[in-house]
């Protein structure tokens, strides 16, 4: 039945159906790869850490913690996820995120190598140190009010991407493919010392 909403309660992914809000569940492991369409979780604890192969379609997942879960071969379409922590995750090996809002989340440390994005957004974003190696981006990948310190995007075309509002002291680029790149009048000042050019 859709739009029903279960709470309180400890359920197996593999019975998760279509347009089901679930609150402060607790969701115990699948012994398949896991696929959720038109679902809610909001503050659910979740037992299992890998993702691998998994689909998330039109999907909000509100206020959940994967620490260092792996998500790799994953694919998110048209969904939100919003105030999780997500410290250390492995998003990296052909994963697609397309049409997605990321807002105040915790990604420290998480990778995104060698990923395809298309209409992203990371709103309110801790990225410190993340990985976007050789990334594959469509459209617009943008990080209003997001934290890069230290990402590296190296063997990234930065093309279709927004740092404008972001804040960063350090970033690493591959000079080659920054062409297109939006930045600020601040952060070009940073990036012409990181790229090593000197100004006369």
């Amino acid at each position: 039945m859709d739009n029903q909403v279960i709470e309180g309660q400890t359920i197996s992914f593999d019975t998760i159906t279509y347009g089901s809000t679930y609150r402060n569940c607790t969701i115990e492991n699948s012994f398949d790869p896991v696929k959720v369409d038109s679902v809610t979780f909001d503050h659910c604890v979740f037992m299992q850490t890998d993702f691998v192969r998994s689909e998330w379609l039109d999907t909000v997942i509100d206020h959940c913690e994967f620490l260092n879960a792996a998500f790799n071969e994953s694919y998110f379409f048209r969904s939100e996820i919003k105030s999780c922590r997500m410290m250390g995750c492995d998003f990296s090996n052909r994963t697609v995120f397309k049409e997605m809002v990321v807002k105040d989340c915790q990604l420290s440390y998480s990778n995104f190598s060698v990923t395809h994005f298309q209409d992203v957004e990371f709103t309110r974003c801790d990225l410190k140190e993340a990985s976007f190696q050789a990334v594959d981006i469509k459209k617009k990948l943008t990080f209003p009010e997001s934290n890069l310190e230290g990402c590296d995007f190296i063997e990234t075309n930065m093309k279709f991407v927004d740092f404008s509002q972001s804040e960063f002291e350090t970033v690493i680029l591959d000079p080659r493919l920054v062409r297109g790149l939006s930045i600020n009048a601040y952060q070009a000042t940073i990036l012409v010392t990181l790229l090593g050019i000197k100004l006369k």
